[in-house]
This record gives C-alpha cells, structure tokens and sequence, in this order.
C-alpha cells in the first residue's frame, strides 16, 4: 500500500475501539508515510484533536466514551477542529446509521471490515480536498493581512495629509496651532466620557483639528484683527465654515468626512441660534456638538488678539451661567453635563499645553 500521493507525511488519529486493530491499523499507515496517533474513547479524540495538528481522523462509530457521532458533532462545532475530515466506521450497513453519521458532518461512513486499498483511495481524496482547503485558508488569511496593512498604510497617509493641512493655520498664528492641537484632545477625552465606540473617538481626534481649516481663506486683517469686527467682517469671519466644509467635502476616508461635518456646524446651537444653517438640537450632527463645547472653552481659556486670556475657574462660571455671548442653552444638554462634571479633564488638558508654550517661550528668549 505504500504511496507518496496527496496526504503523505500527513497526521492520522485512528480511534478504534479494538486495540489491536487501531495498532495494527497505525502501523500499516505508518509504514507508508504516515505520521499516526492513536485513541481509545471520544474523549481522548476531542483532547488529542483540540491540542495537535491533525489532517484526518479514522473513527469506530461505537466508541468507547463519547460515542463517534457525537465526537464528530463536538469536532464540527469547535473552530479549531471542524476542518478535520473524519471517516466513520460503522459495523452496520443501514442507511439510517450512515445518514446519521453523515448529518453530524463526518466527511465519509464505510463499513467494517474495510478494503485497506479502497480505504487510502478515500482517505486521499479527503485529504487532497484539506490540503486546498487550508491552502485557500492560507490565502485568505494572507490576503486580508495585506489589506489590513495597505488600509494601515492608506490611514496613516490620510492623517499626515490632513497634519499637514492644519498646520497651515500655524504659520499665520502659533496660538491657534496649540489651540487646534488642545481641540484634538478635549474632543477625544469627551467622545470616551461620553462612552462612544473606539472608531468615534480614534476618528474625532484627527477630524476635530480640522474645525477651523476654513479660516486658511479668511484674510489676516480680518483674523487678527486687535479691535471689534465690523459687521461686514463679521459676516467674513463666519464663512470660515463654509470654506472648511469645501475644502473637506469631497474626500472619502472617514477622518475627511467628520472632518467636513464638524468643520460645516461647530458654531451652530443646542438652541438654533448659531451659523451658518441655523440647526438646532439633534439636527447638528454629534462630532460638532462636541467639538463646539470644545472650541467654546479653549477660545474663553486663550489669549485672542481682542482678549486677554481667562481662567478655568471664571470660564466655567460662565459657561454654567451665561454671561449673554456665552450661554448653557448652546450646548447639547447632556454632552454639556458630562463636561461639566469632568471639566478638571479639560483644565489639565489646557494646562499641560500651556506648559509646552510657556517653555518653547523660553527657550526662544
């Protein structure tokens, strides 16, 4: 019987309930190229199964133990052994066994006493059909490997494009690049109190930078400006919405579509009382509902041309009580809450960026 067709040097479990015939059954296989194993009972088929590499399983039917149906049952349902073909042998020829064994997803029934040669003939078409089918396990495994690195690869090029594009703002004003950047985690720590999925929070971080790319289009005189806008310039001003959403409209990957979103409603209102559309409640969408409570508490925190800088502790009184420009009714009511009962959050955030500015200040003098 020796041969070194498809299955050679493959592993065999031969689970009969004689011992001399799974011995001498294990020797006969093993003399033509085999590596074997043997068991006495179902269970010791399931450890041995679940614990090596096996290529095929030679099982009695009446098994001592677990019975050979319900051992294969126990194999098909288990992930780590439902690809092991198994060749059931029974000692009756009814159609009824047969059917049952074939139902709990044996591969193939025959009956005792077997044909050594019509035996290796099946065991090598079982064999020959595992082999492509762990080939085309390989493949895939390997090819969704490939596409989970290209996809790694493709995210990482998007973030230091759209790097890239916010600190465009930074060359026109380096307060505003530590703002953006203190933007990126006051949203991400807001998005986890908040409880939103990883996707969310991974993705707001770099979206929310992008807020105020539409003020790239905003000329200097205007953005700079020490004194009060004008209400022509203020209308200027408030289109920095407008050109962000522009400029990120038409990209596809998730961080440009957030991007556009936030970049389009960060200054609208709980209220409806915001720009440029006027939504309110629900109808602004959640990435600007957080990047607006945001952008609203670094811009009181930060020094801005036409204002000093002020503290967490003024800051929070204001947004709690409205000081008229600034009020509670802005916000997204429950957003604002886990704010407020986590705003130490956000005075570290701001501090620990301050900190970076205050010794880059330093160092520069």
């Amino acid at each position: 019987m020796r041969s070194q067709g498809a299955g050679y040097n493959s592993s065999i479990l031969i689970a009969f309930n004689d011992q001399n015939e799974r011995n001498r059954t294990a020797e006969l296989f093993s003399e033509d190229g085999f590596r074997t194993s043997v068991a006495a009972t179902g269970e010791e088929v399931l450890s041995l199964a679940a614990g090596t590499k096996l290529d095929l399983i030679l099982m009695d039917i009446v098994l001592n133990g677990v019975d050979g149906i319900e051992t294969v049952r126990q194999l098909k349902d288990d992930e780590r052994t439902s690809t092991i073909p198994v060749i059931l042998f029974s000692p009756s020829e009814k159609h009824a066994v047969k059917l049952n064994a074939l139902q709990a997803g044996a591969e193939d029934v025959l009956v005792k006493p077997f044909d050594s040669a019509e035996l290796l003939a099946r065991m090598r078409n079982l064999l020959r059909l595992k082999e492509y089918g762990d080939f085309l396990t390989y493949y895939n495994e390997s090819l969704n490997k490939e596409i989970q690195e290209r996809t790694t690869r493709l995210e990482e090029a998007y973030r230091e494009t759209l790097v890239t594009l916010v600190r465009a703002s930074e060359f026109r004003d380096e307060d505003t690049g530590f703002h953006i950047n203190r933007i990126g985690r006051y949203t991400c720590a807001l998005a986890e109190l908040l409880g939103l999925d990883d996707a969310f929070v991974k993705t707001i971080l770099l979206a929310s930078l992008m807020h105020d790319v539409g003020k790239i289009g905003i000329p200097d005189s205007i953005l700079l400006k020490h004194d009060q806008l004008t209400a022509e310039e203020t209308d200027i001003m408030h289109t920095h919405c407008m050109l962000g959403a522009k400029i990120l409209r038409d990209g596809d990957s998730r961080y440009l579509v957030m991007g556009a979103e936030i970049a389009l409603s960060h200054h609208e209102r709980w209220d409806g009382s915001g720009y440029p559309q006027r939504l309110a409640g629900t109808a602004i969408p959640l990435s600007a509902r957080i990047t607006q409570i945001a952008d609203v508490y670094d811009a009181l925190r930060s020094r801005r041309p036409y204002k000093p800088p002020i503290d967490h502790e003024v800051t929070m009184r204001i947004l709690h009580d409205g000081d008229g420009r600034t009020m509670p009714s802005h916000f997204d009511p429950d957003i604002f809450a886990v704010f407020l009962d986590n705003s130490d959050v956000f005075d570290s955030i701001y501090n620990s960026s301050h900190e970076v500015t205050s010794k880059k200040g330093t160092a520069e003098k």
